[in-house]
């Protein structure tokens, strides 16, 4: 008898574990989904228009490839990615609040490419996609490879130098008396510029505006008088601009194009769009999701030969993501945001496991190009060898 009697605790024992759920921390399987999957896709894309919107600085990233990614299934609904994607830059600036899809594409010659990684929540369930940490390691088309495929094409320079900040208040210039703005704008900053031999020398040159105090009704002989508005009132803009020089007929060719938009409010449509990219607090008031963290570093041109291979493949041919600079505890360093395991408490927040060293196991990883470049193709990872 207490020979039965033990046997049906032991199995009774043996069930209510079994039934029990698993510590938070247990959970660490790490699937490999296709990099194709649509799932992945969106969560691709979410993060990617969480990232843009997250910078204050530089021009929009557009989605060039997914290069790798791992899911994991949290013991709340929904699932953490963490993705490694191609990028490239835009023509858009982060300040604009355009949707990468709706950002025209660089030239290949022109565009600054990398990889970022990002570990993103998505819940479905609840309706949220909250973006946790990213960083991005980027660089410009190597000037030597530009030379080799685009002898004629300008090369980018620094747009520090004096030369772009004269053709920017040049341009500048023409705005202000063609616009129908109200009040005079001021230069900001130059963010990219470049020089090509035309006619003669010839400044292209991108660069940020900001409004002043001086009306349009007044008379101003020096702009550079005029006080920048206040960072709540002023008006932000984007402009593109070139000054080209004749030797031939000692003229100057001025030309530009500038975008108005707000600090304040999100400059379109789309703007609001993705600024509202996580839901509302409705969908999160029983979870607790960190403030996103991240960083975008631009290194300088590579001043190795391409010679038409990847700069990121391995002499096996295998693939490597991209390699860390500096210490990035975000990403790095393990983090949760849950309380340390207790089976009483509910869990509140997804779990964040260190960024994964193994590389997808999936045959589809990584995924194809969104577009065919001759230029940025060769420079990208090749598809890891089948072993």
């Amino acid at each position: 008898m207490v020979l039965l009697v033990s046997v049906l605790f032991g199995i009774q024992a043996l069930c209510s574990w079994a039934a029990s759920p698993p510590a938070r921390g247990a959970l660490t399987a790490l699937l490999s989904p296709a990099c194709n999957d649509t799932a992945v896709e969106e969560a691709a894309d979410l993060a990617l228009r969480q990232i843009n919107a997250d910078r204050k600085e530089g021009y929009v990233l557009r989605l060039y490839r997914i290069f790798n990614v791992r899911e994991h299934p949290q013991e709340i609904t929904g699932s953490v990615f963490y993705l490694i994607l191609d990028v490239a830059d835009t023509e858009c600036h982060v300040l604009s609040k355009k949707l990468w899809k709706n950002c025209t594409a660089r030239l290949g010659h022109t565009a600054v490419y990398g990889q970022c990684k990002a570990i993103i929540y998505i819940n479905q369930a609840r309706n949220i996609a909250h973006l946790n940490t990213y960083e991005c390691i980027l660089q410009p088309v190597p000037p030597r490879y530009i030379w080799t495929v685009c002898p004629d094409c300008p090369v980018d320079d620094c747009p520090t130098e004096p030369k772009y900040l004269e053709a920017a208040v040049q341009s500048l210039a023409k705005f202000n008396e063609k616009s129908e703005q109200t009040r005079y704008f001021s230069v900001l900053n130059v963010t990219r510029a470049s020089m090509q031999w035309v006619v003669g020398p010839a400044y292209f040159v991108e660069f940020l505006i900001q409004e002043t105090s001086c009306s349009k009704n007044d008379t101003i002989a020096d702009f550079s008088k005029c006080k920048p508005l206040s960072s709540e009132l002023a008006h932000i803009g984007f402009c593109k601009g070139s000054v080209v020089n004749s030797e031939l007929e000692h003229k100057q060719l001025v030309t530009v194009s500038c975008e108005i938009y707000s600090l304040q409010d999100p400059a379109t449509e789309e703007g609001k769009q993705q600024a509202n990219q996580t839901p509302g607090k409705s969908s999160q008031n029983h979870l607790h999701l960190e403030k996103t963290v991240g960083w975008v570093k631009i290194l300088p041109p590579s001043t190795e030969d391409i010679e038409m291979k990847s700069q990121s493949e391995h002499k096996d041919g295998k693939p490597v993501p991209p390699e860390a600079v500096g210490s990035t505890p975000t990403l790095d360093g393990e983090k949760t945001q849950a309380d340390k395991p207790d089976l009483t408490k509910p869990v509140t927040a997804p779990v964040i496991l260190h960024f994964p060293e193994e590389l997808s196991l999936s045959d589809s990883c990584p995924g194809e190009e969104k577009e065919i470049n001759s230029i940025l193709q060769p420079l990208l990872p090749k598809k890891p060898a089948k072993v």
